[in-house]
């Protein structure tokens, strides 16, 4: 979930009906754990933050090569360094600052370019396919007050996409100019170890297993098999908190210092991750952190949600669902934006219908936003092809009514989250396109279906 201006027009509407009364029976875990799977980069972080905020950050990054192709040259996202006013239109009063002093490459000082969000570090030995090498870079970075994403506000800090992030490879490097709309970097898998070195006392939360919510000035969290890392520094004072375990995954929950939302966040988030662990498949995840600071994102194993009663639920459950169809199934968010937007809609309106007991609840949001705009004739383009109000409109709205008319007609809810578990199965830490989807589909519903697919997928 992206925008706030367009979530706040919409979700009003939706869920004003629904009462949050009914929980679902806890389902019984498979704890089997996830096949192996080829880590593109492991990363070293290690954060120092001063009294004023500012951040110095020395990012070491072990990167494989797993291409067919000989690289002389390894390209990541460095997205704070396009969160500027000269780089993207739109931040001229959020701007954050980076100031990188030291590149290396295997402890050598390594030429490199940066332009918009892409980050080029000339390599001082080709790098074969399967072989490794290792980039470090030290930078300070100051971050947008009140920004989107990445972002401080008040004595809180929100660091998204704040390291540099490895790149796809596929017929060279593949990063998009940052395009605020969506998500338009695209990464794999990853091992990351952090180390941050705090100036007082805060709350932290990251895309690592935190364990027991309690302050701290320093410490180290590390995980593995996660697309990109997230990490929250919050003050104490501003921030009531909360855990809840499930079967085998811990929900921290942290609400604004004497708001109503704290039990009704914990609860929901427990009934939602469990129902969709049941329908969908098993989430290995064994934490999930839930950051209510209206910034209305996904994250792995971290989600920023509403700070109100309205939409709390539609917020929630949406973001919670990108933790199937986002971390664990992968695609580019930048040209496919679909693969986990429009199937996380879906996913959420199918949860939110039945919680209501009305087969057409959970889908308000999505007709919102298919009559909010005249949506695009095809789903899978690229962010910059898109004007905003038709991303929602086709992402957000067209696409789930359109799978939401085909299950109607072909075996119902039951059916449709039969194939999201096949689909969840089948793809699991891969990085998938519409062209997987369309073969997949094809072969899962026997019979010519192209017709339909080609209705709204190049």
């Amino acid at each position: 979930m992206k925008n706030k201006i367009w979530i706040l027009m919409l979700t009003l509407v939706v869920f004003m009906s629904i009462a949050l009364i009914w929980t679902f029976n806890e389902p019984e875990i498979d704890t089997e754990e996830a096949s192996e799977v080829m880590m593109d980069a492991s990363y070293q972080l290690d954060v120092l933050m001063d009294e004023t905020g500012y951040f110095q950050i020395t990012a070491s990054i072990n990167v494989k090569n797993t291409s067919v192709e000989t690289w002389n040259e390894v390209g990541f996202y460095l997205v704070p360094n396009a969160m500027s006013a000269e780089e993207t239109e739109g931040y001229e009063d959020e701007a954050a600052s980076v100031d990188i002093s030291v590149v290396t490459n295997e402890g050598q000082a390594a030429s490199y370019e940066l332009d918009n969000n892409t980050l080029m570090i000339a390599l001082d030995e080709a790098l074969e396919p399967g072989d490794s090498s290792e980039v470090s870079l030290v930078y300070t970075l100051q971050l947008p007050e009140n920004g989107m994403r990445l972002s401080q506000v008040n004595d809180n800090y929100y660091l998204a996409h704040w390291y540099p992030m490895l790149a796809s490879f596929e017929d060279g490097w593949q990063i998009h100019d940052y395009d605020p709309k969506g998500e338009s970097y695209a990464t794999g898998y990853g091992e990351y170890i952090v180390r941050y070195d705090l100036p007082k006392e805060y709350l932290v939360a990251t895309s690592a297993q935190d364990g027991p919510i309690k302050t701290s000035s320093s410490g180290t969290v590390q995980g593995d098999m996660i697309k990109d890392f997230y990490m929250a520094v919050m003050d104490p004072n501003e921030w009531d908190v909360k855990s809840r375990k499930v079967d085998d995954t811990t929900f921290r929950v942290f609400a604004p210092a004497g708001s109503d939302i704290l039990d009704d966040t914990a609860g929901f988030a427990a009934d939602a991750y469990s129902y969709f662990e049941e329908m969908i498949g098993d989430n290995p995840s064994k934490e999930l952190d839930i950051i209510a600071n209206d910034g209305y994102m996904e994250y792995p194993n971290v989600i920023e949600v509403a700070t109100d009663e309205a939409n709390l639920a539609y917020i929630l459950v949406h973001e919670i669902a990108h933790q199937w169809f986002y971390l664990m199934v992968g695609n580019d968010p930048f040209n496919e934006a679909w693969l986990d937007e429009s199937l996380t809609e879906f996913a959420m309106a199918l949860f939110l219908s039945e919680y209501a007991g009305d087969d057409e609840i959970g889908f308000y949001g999505a007709t919102a936003y298919a009559d909010s705009h005249a949506a695009k004739t095809h789903a899978n383009l690229p962010l910059n092809e898109f004007e905003e109000s038709a991303y929602y409109a086709t992402v957000y709205g067209e696409v789930p009514m359109i799978l939401k008319a085909f299950f109607d007609n072909n075996g119902g809810t039951e059916t449709a989250f039969e194939f999201l578990t096949a689909y969840y199965e089948e793809f699991q830490y891969q990085q998938v396109n519409t062209e997987d989807f369309k073969v997949f589909f094809e072969d899962y519903f026997k019979g010519d279906q192209q017709e339909f697919l080609d209705s709204w997928l190049h």
